[in-house]
């Protein structure tokens, strides 16, 4: 009876570890994390102006970040990972959603706001992450 149990307990810690080793597909842990790089608005330590996002997510995230909005503004995405896709949510100071958009590549993006302060809810999918976004970058450049 010894046997049969240390022969079953083998065979199933052998299926395990087959199982393991087949389901990576590099023969590594992809890695799971994002380095945030910001770019701040004149001298605020709170209202980015441009970010750029790299690295691997397991599962989604969401990032919230506050900027200035004005009456015309425009948000410039450059993606270098073709398959991974970006939700855009745009909220004014009153909590009104003015723009919102699932984005996949390289993008312009134009839309009207009440100006000040809003928020910026960018839903990452999971996968490589390789993104740097610009908001209102004539602003940027007059500053």
């Amino acid at each position: 009876m010894k046997k049969i149990i240390l022969v079953i307990g083998a065979i199933l810690l052998l299926g395990l570890i087959l199982i393991n080793i087949l389901s990576e597909d590099t023969g590594t842990m992809a890695t799971d994390g994002i380095e945030i790089n910001t770019t701040y608005l004149k001298d605020s330590k709170d209202l980015v102006a441009d970010m750029s996002i790299s690295g691997n997510l397991r599962k989604e995230r969401t990032l919230d970040i506050k900027t200035l909005l004005k009456e015309n503004n425009t948000i410039s995405i450059k993606n270098d990972q073709s398959g991974s896709e970006i939700e855009f949510i745009v909220i004014n100071s009153n909590g009104k959603k003015v723009f919102s958009e699932m984005i996949k590549g390289d993008a312009i993006r134009s839309f009207k706001s009440l100006s000040g302060v809003g928020n910026i809810k960018l839903v990452l999918n999971s996968g490589q992450q390789n993104t740097v976004i610009i908001i209102n970058e004539d602003e940027l450049n007059n500053e």
